[in-house]
């Protein structure tokens, strides 16, 4: 396995700036996605940033708060997240999705689609799009996949029910626990992956839930690349997993900093962002890549 830093600062995520490679500097602990360019889309602190093939860091949007991060066909960027509003005389989180299109006209979808009183992280999670152009949320504020189709504007919870656990079942017979970095994957098949606890579960397109592997170190994120490989990480390690639930596991020791996503573009290349002293994004290939 090869890795190397391709933007962020080792030493410090405090004072997020724009620049190229080691002088950038991220607040870390976002989501990523990649665009058809190969260019590396991502949330950080709120904002929606881009990471070019040349490490430059620039930053594409400050509206809204942006956390899980998808892209269609044509270049627009989706993102889960939520807005803090006043209900009376108490505070209530908003969730809502938002989009930053091709032209970088900003706007919010769903908008207040669930909310809370209590909750900080309600309508949070990683986000992805399907072939046909669904959107789907892993909603850490309940345990669950949530589906939207935003030409019709309606959603639906597709996987998974309030209650915690591990149950593999079809739509909301299954059980989830997600966490707050959860992301959420999908194949060329539309098949959507996401780590739950120790565990890397399956969501087929018919909403079966089934488990991949498990005894996995318990946090960790999610990516898949298109010949079937995921990849999860732990502390300093990343697992690749292949179809049948084989795992090999790679020492990941160019940093002491929290792995907090990871995605694959669509030559096969890694990418990991971390949080901890620093914030980085690194660039990951395998042997026989």
């Amino acid at each position: 396995m090869a890795v190397t830093s391709l933007a962020g600062s080792a030493t410090t995520n405090l004072n997020p700036a724009d620049g190229t490679g080691a002088a950038a500097v991220f607040w870390g602990g976002g989501h990523l996605a990649t665009d058809a360019s190969g260019n590396i889309i991502l949330s950080d602190r709120g904002n929606l940033r881009k990471v070019t093939q040349s490490g430059v860091v620039v930053t594409l949007a400050t509206q809204g708060s942006w956390d899980g991060v998808a892209i269609d066909p044509s270049g627009n960027i989706y993102g889960s997240g939520n807005a803090l509003g006043i209900a009376g005389s108490s505070a209530t989180f908003a969730a809502l999705l938002q989009e930053f299109s091709v032209s970088a006209a900003y706007q919010q979808l769903f908008a207040n689609w669930e909310s809370s009183g209590t909750n900080p992280i309600v309508g949070l999670g990683g986000l992805v799009m399907d072939s046909k152009g669904a959107l789907f949320l892993a909603d850490v504020a309940n345990n669950r996949i949530v589906k939207f189709n935003v030409g019709s504007n309606t959603w639906a919870v597709f996987a998974g029910a309030s209650a915690s656990g591990n149950q593999d079942g079809v739509g909301t017979a299954a059980t989830f626990t997600l966490s707050t970095q959860s992301d959420l994957a999908i194949d060329s098949n539309d098949n959507l992956y996401v780590r739950s606890v120790d565990t890397v579960r399956k969501v087929a397109p018919d909403g079966t839930v089934t488990t991949i592997a498990s005894q996995l170190q318990t946090s960790g994120t999610i990516a898949v690349d298109k010949a079937g490989n995921i990849y999860t990480s732990g502390n300093q390690v990343i697992n690749r997993i292949a179809s049948d639930g084989s795992v090999v596991s790679y020492r990941f020791t160019n940093t002491t900093d929290f792995i907090t996503s990871l995605v694959v573009d669509s030559s096969g290349n890694l990418y990991a962002g971390t949080r901890g002293i620093g914030a980085q994004i690194f660039k990951i290939t395998f042997p026989n890549d």
